[in-house]
C-alpha cells in the first residue's frame, strides 16, 4: 500500500469529503456544529489521504445546546424553562443545555447573543417574539448551527424546525366549544392577544376563522386591549352590564386584562354567567379551574416540546434515542382532570 509522503492538507481533506474548509476545521478540532454523518465522512477522507495528525474518534460526544428566551413574566415561559432544565435528566444521550434570558422588549440584545453563540453550539432552541430582526438573525445563522423555534414560531426565518402545538388548531378547538355553547343563542367576548408572539396570534386567527367560515362571525365581539390596562376592565364590565347575551369569554393570551375580567366573576354576574376558556396551565389557572372561575384550559404541553426540540437536534448528529417523545399536541383541562401534582 502506497504511503503518503506529506501530511494531508486541510484543503485536500475538504475537497475529498466535498465539504468546506471550515467544516473540516470544526471536525478535526471537535468544535461541534457538524452532523455525525459529515463527521464520519471527513474523518474517513482524512484517513484515506494519510493524515498524520491524531484524529478524533468520531464517537458521539456531549451535545452543547443553547436555549434562548425572550424573558417575559408569564407562567408558561417559566414552565418551558423548567422543562428544558429537566430534559437532560431523562434523555439517553449526553447533552448540556445552556439557558440565556433576555428582556422581550430588547430584541437587539437577544439577536447579538445569537450571533455570538451560534458557532459554539450544536443547536439553538429559541423562544421569542415573531419580529423581523429575529427572523433575519435566524436566516443568517442556519448555516452555522441548527436553529429550532419552540412553542411560538417565527415567520420567514428559515429555521430548521418548529417544535410546538398547532396553535391555529388550538384556537379552532376553542371556537368549536364556544360555538356549541352559543348554538341556541348568545355571543362570545374575545380579548385580543395584543402581543407579537405568533402562538397567540395563530390561536386568535384560528378562532376567528372558524366563525367566519360558517358565516357566523357576528357572534364574536372583539375587544382590543388598550396600551394601558388602567380602567380597561371597568370600561368593559360597564359594557357587559348593558348587554346580557354574552355566553363565553375567550382569551388566546393570558394578559392582565383577561385575568382581571376572570377575577371579576367573583362579584360580577355578567362575567360569572359566562363560560371562560383560556390557554396554558399555570398556578393561576389551576386555582381558578378548581374554584369555577375558569371552565377550561387548553394546554400546550411544554415538557413534550422540550423533549421534541432537543431530540430534533440530537438526531441531526446521528444520535439514535430510545426516549419516548409522544406527538406534541394540546390537552384540555377542566376541574375534573387536573393533574394531582402539576409542576411543569
Amino acid at each position: 500500500m502506497k504511503k503518503h509522503s506529506k501530511k494531508a492538507r486541510l484543503q485536500d481533506i475538504a475537497k475529498h469529503a466535498s465539504v468546506g474548509l471550515a467544516t473540516v476545521d470544526r471536525v478535526l478540532n471537535e468544535r461541534g456544529g457538524v452532523s455525525q454523518k459529515t463527521i464520519n465522512r471527513v474523518l474517513e477522507s482524512a484517513r484515506q489521504l494519510g493524515s498524520k495528525r491524531i484524529l478524533p474518534t468520531g464517537n458521539q460526544r456531549q451535545l452543547l445546546i443553547e436555549a434562548v428566551f425572550a424573558r417575559n413574566a408569564t407562567a408558561y415561559s417559566k414552565r418551558l424553562n423548567l422543562s428544558l432544565t429537566a430534559v437532560n435528566k431523562h434523555v439517553d444521550y449526553p447533552v448540556t443545555i445552556y439557558r440565556s434570558h433576555f428582556d422581550a422588549d430588547d430584541p437587539d440584545r437577544l439577536v447579538s447573543h445569537l450571533y455570538a453563540t451560534a458557532e459554539r453550539r450544536d443547536g439553538i432552541i429559541l423562544f421569542a417574539s415573531d419580529l423581523p430582526v429575529i427572523a433575519k438573525a435566524i436566516r443568517d445563522l442556519v448555516d452555522k448551527t441548527f436553529m429550532v423555534t419552540i412553542s411560538t414560531d417565527i415567520s420567514e426565518s428559515g429555521r430548521h424546525c418548529y417544535v410546538g402545538i398547532n396553535n391555529v388548531n388550538a384556537g379552532r378547538s376553542a371556537a368549536k366549544l364556544s360555538e356549541a355553547i352559543c348554538r341556541k343563542g348568545g355571543r362570545i367576548l374575545v380579548v385580543e392577544p395584543g402581543t407579537s408572539a405568533r402562538s397567540n396570534l395563530d390561536r386568535f386567527t384560528g378562532f376567528c376563522e372558524f366563525f367566519s367560515e360558517r358565516g357566523i362571525e357576528h357572534k364574536l365581539k372583539l375587544f382590543t386591549p388598550p396600551a394601558t390596562n388602567e380602567g380597561a376592565a371597568s370600561e368593559l364590565l360597564a359594557s357587559l352590564s348593558e348587554q346580557d347575551d354574552f355566553r363565553v369569554l375567550y382569551g388566546p393570551a393570558n394578559n392582565e386584562l383577561l385575568e382581571a375580567l376572570i377575577e371579576s366573576g367573583q362579584y360580577e354576574k355578567s362575567v360569572k354567567s359566562m363560560a371562560k376558556i383560556v390557554h396554558d396551565l399555570s398556578p393561576y389557572s389551576e386555582e381558578h379551574l378548581r374554584s369555577g372561575l375558569i371552565d377550561m384550559v387548553i394546554d400546550s404541553n411544554p415538557m413534550q416540546q422540550a423533549f421534541g426540540a432537543v431530540d430534533f437536534i440530537a438526531r441531526q448528529y446521528g444520535y439514535v434515542t430510545q426516549t419516548n417523545t409522544a406527538n406534541i399536541d394540546f390537552q384540555f383541562y377542566t376541574s375534573e382532570n387536573l393533574p394531582l401534582a402539576h409542576n411543569i
